[in-house]
């Protein structure tokens, strides 16, 4: 019995002594309010503590990718509109005037015209967009001469031609693993609007002024464009695209090739150099426009 009283003893001091670091004196504990205030030092409460740590870092990780990741989603929708200036040659054959066509070569001059203005713009929501490219030309007082072998050629015409196209497209965007190309493929419509005016002018040195022609008409068109990233930091891009239409619905044919280089002045305003070449031949109810339009644009837009 006196040996086992001493090994119960000895166990509940050994007990005592070792669990006085790990668990707080009574003394300490004031009130049940208090015992957030306690600091536990065990080695369980340690390892919950790096646990929750763990799961901390974890947690913000994880949240971190997800901005990450849609960060770098593209926005669902954009737009964008520039105005640009068309530095155009044009040349071709206009008429009929007195039952006769007349051709003409017109390099770009301010000379004679009378006013100009065109702007290129998208509308995009997801892999579809609107595309829109909007011209107006007013020639003034551009010289002709007649297209008919059998006729002289000092008969000639002073021509006023007023011109606007409507390009209005529905483009859709292929998927594509590459980040630096993008490649749409459109179809819509080329709605022009023509008036024509004409003084004819004789070998005699006579004059007379020929009937004016008006006609609007639309061509159904079909094409691609391709827009490419140059640079890693996205300041440079490039760009082409070219199209035909017509089909004999109206005209004959239209095409249109056009390719330049953009820098962005700021993440949202483009400044663009390129090359645009606009062609027709349309010749119906008498009137003839079998047009070549080529030259430089330059133009400064903003994109969203």
């Amino acid at each position: 019995m006196k040996n086992i009283a001493v090994f119960l003893f000895l166990f509940l001091f050994s007990f005592t002594v070792t669990a006085k670091d790990n668990y707080p004196k009574l003394d300490e504990v004031k009130n049940l309010a208090g015992i957030n205030k306690i600091e536990l030092n065990s080695s369980l409460s340690k390892s919950i503590d790096k646990s929750l740590e763990n799961l901390n870092d974890l947690s913000s990780l994880s949240i971190h990718d997800k901005a990450d990741k849609n960060s770098t989603n593209p926005k669902k929708f954009n737009f964008s509109i520039m105005p640009y200036a068309w530095f155009a040659s044009i040349g071709g054959t206009v008429g009929q005037f007195d039952g006769e066509t007349y051709g003409f070569n017109k390099g770009f001059t301010f000379d004679g015209l009378h006013m100009y203005a065109a702007f290129v713009g998208k509308i995009k929501y997801d892999r579809w967009s609107f595309v829109f490219d909007v011209s107006y030309v007013n020639y003034k007082n551009f010289g002709t001469v007649s297209s008919n072998p059998n006729l002289p050629n000092e008969i000639s015409a002073n021509t006023t031609a007023k011109q606007a196209v409507f390009d209005l497209f529905i483009a859709y965007l292929f998927p594509s693993k590459s980040k630096k190309t993008m490649v749409d493929i459109y179809g819509g419509g080329r709605l022009w609007n023509l008036d024509l005016e004409a003084t004819v002018i004789r070998p005699d040195g006579t004059q007379n002024t020929a009937p004016g022609y008006s006609n609007s008409w639309l061509d159904p068109v079909l094409g691609v464009n391709a827009e490419y990233v140059l640079d890693s930091k996205g300041k440079w891009g490039a760009w082409t695209k070219g199209d035909i239409g017509g089909f004999g619905v109206n005209s004959q044919m239209t095409w249109q090739l056009n390719a330049g280089l953009a820098y962005m002045l700021s993440p949202n305003v483009p400044l663009t150099l390129g090359f645009k070449y606009l062609g027709v031949n349309y010749y119906k109810n008498n009137l003839n426009w079998t047009v070549n339009e080529y030259g430089p644009t330059l133009g400064i837009g903003y994109r969203y």
